[in-house]
């Protein structure tokens, strides 16, 4: 029997390759969107909103989905607005948690059997001074981002004690060619490619020293797919636990088109609108003993496969 699985947030990087998972896995895929769903063979279209508690309601007692996947989420990056208004925590909170909240109690009323995975973020320990993280390490978030996940965190060990098989993504960067230009790691490689089509001579960044855990976004998804799948529903920390630097990555990008990132690259820091002297480093030791899960490729790996598709593109 074809399983069916419903994609909260199917149109982003995550929404996309975990798509391409599980349809290589013979799943019937539904994504829904804040605009639109639609199911893998075409055949349905659906729209609505799942602050609409009725429809939330509606969409899984339709559908009967086998696993839900909850990746919507309002973010923004450093080098965006500074958003401090209440109606952007307004919408934070109503996208990463309430709505988040809508879909569980109607999986509790129409679809209980359902398997639960929520997209949750490194960014939940924002403040800690805990060098490594794990599933224990107090949260500490300083940003509207980071409480509204950890919101969405407790309203699934809320309906897990109701019954429900949910679990907790807690996940570090990771990177893909579907990465929008307004996060550092997609900005390197669009301008290093650029300079080496020689369309571009300088790539401005705001703090070569800022270490990050980064992974790959196919990885992180194959690692939602599994602890779904684990019969251990829980939180899991999904990192590639390694950290570089800003530095390390433009010199791993630049070497790899043969170029000297001395020559092209430049740091401004008065760029960087919010700031973080936390450093967030991820242990995935209870995921990969729950799941036999591990990274595909090291972070040198990853960035040959991010300047091959732009270069491509």
């Amino acid at each position: 029997m074809t399983k069916k699985a419903l994609i909260v947030g199917h149109t982003g990087q995550d929404g996309f390759y975990l798509t391409q998972l599980l349809e290589s896995r013979n799943y019937q895929v539904y994504g829904l969107s804040s605009s639109a769903t639609y199911v893998s063979d075409g055949s349905k279209f659906l729209q609505g909103n799942l602050l609409d508690t009725a429809y939330a309601e509606s969409l899984i007692e339709l559908i009967q989905p086998d696993e839900l996947y909850y990746l919507a989420a309002v973010h923004q990056s450093s080098i965006e607005q500074n958003f401090d208004d209440l109606s952007f925590y307004k919408q934070t909170l109503d996208v990463n948690a309430n709505a988040y909240l809508n879909v569980l109690n109607s999986l509790v009323k129409f679809a209980p059997a359902c398997k639960v995975f929520y997209a949750s973020s490194s960014h939940i320990f924002g403040g800690t001074s805990t060098q490594v993280q794990n599933e224990d390490t107090p949260v500490c978030p300083v940003s509207i981002y980071g409480v509204s996940k950890v919101l969405g965190m407790h309203f699934t060990e809320l309906y897990r004690q109701k019954g429900l098989d949910a679990s907790c993504g807690i996940l570090y960067n990771h990177e893909s060619p579907r990465r929008l230009s307004k996060f550092v790691s997609k900005k390197i490689v669009e301008t290093a490619v650029k300079i080496y089509k020689k369309e571009a001579d300088e790539l401005v960044l705001g703090d070569l020293s800022a270490s990050i855990d980064w992974g790959y976004a196919p990885d992180y998804m194959l690692a939602a797919h599994l602890i779904v799948n684990s019969g251990n529903p829980g939180n899991y920390v999904i990192s590639s636990g390694h950290l570089y630097t800003v530095k390390d990555f433009v010199e791993a990008v630049f070497a790899y088109l043969n170029l000297n990132w001395q020559d092209y690259v430049r740091e401004n820091k008065g760029i960087i609108l919010k700031r973080s002297v936390t450093i967030l480093k991820g242990d995935n030791s209870k995921l990969k003993s729950a799941t036999n899960w591990s990274n595909s490729v090291d972070l040198k790996g990853m960035i040959a496969i991010l300047i091959e598709a732009e270069l491509k593109a």
